[in-house]
């Protein structure tokens, strides 16, 4: 199989992001995160976040329930839940030995997710642990329920 033919995703991961409202090309403005999130929590945005999120920011995924080899959570890739979380975000980071930019929430607020410079998201609240080494991976492991 070529990389032309490789999917993405799994059909399941990519019909839970289609029916949240994703579509290939997707990209909606971050300033308004970016400028919240700057005056209020002093995070800074890197490239890997500001890209994750123009393609996938506002997206909601309400699938829970059993999943491959843990529960499925619903997801919502807001970093506006974290506006006024920074100190969770100086320790997280600080586990996670990169500066963590939140993209959203998981668990119904239980979890934070942040992402590393080098593309990487993290779960946690109060300690991190590595998720997925992309955005990609770790959208499907969230809604397929993949530890």
């Amino acid at each position: 199989m070529s990389a032309e033919t490789t999917p993405r995703w799994s059909a399941e991961t990519e019909r839970v992001l289609r029916e949240a409202g994703w579509y290939p090309g997707r990209s909606v403005p971050t300033l308004e995160w970016e400028t919240a999130l700057r005056e209020h929590g002093g995070f800074e945005i890197h490239e890997a976040a500001r890209r994750f999120l123009a393609e996938f920011g506002g997206l909601e995924g309400s699938e829970r329930g059993p999943g491959r080899t843990m529960a499925r959570m619903g997801f919502s890739l807001d970093p506006a839940v974290a506006e006024w979380d920074d100190e969770i975000f100086d320790v997280l980071s600080d586990e996670a030995g990169a500066t963590l930019y939140p993209i959203g929430e998981a668990d119904r607020r239980n979890i934070y997710l942040g992402m590393a410079p080098n593309g990487a998201v993290y779960v946690g609240m109060d300690s991190a642990t590595l998720l997925a080494d992309t955005g990609d991976r770790a959208l499907e492991k969230l809604i397929e329920g993949i530890r």
